[in-house]
């Protein structure tokens, strides 16, 4: 399915990940089970799932991830850690 997805989305990289071998990045991740499917567009985690999917719900994360608007997801994203207290200060 991924190859298959790779090969028809070519301005998308594909990896695969072992987390044997990576443990770290694993945790880094907060990755628990697998597969986990995660997606990110300009450093930033868009989607992230645990478990198999079907090709159609893979084609429409892609879908959906190509169509943000990157400047609105950042604005958002600087918004909530805004509004959102810093750990560590009294």
């Amino acid at each position: 399915m991924f190859e298959a997805a790779s090969e028809k989305h070519a301005d998308v990289i594909f990896a695969k990940v072992n987390t044997d071998d990576e443990q770290e990045l694993a945790a880094s991740f907060n990755i628990r089970s697998i597969p986990t499917l995660m997606l990110f567009r300009e450093k930033v985690i868009l989607f992230s799932q645990a478990g198999a999917l079907p090709g159609s719900a893979l084609e429409q994360i892609l879908a959906k991830g190509k169509e943000l608007d990157m400047a609105v997801v950042r604005k958002e994203i600087a918004e909530r850690e805004a509004a959102t207290p810093e750990q560590g200060q009294a």
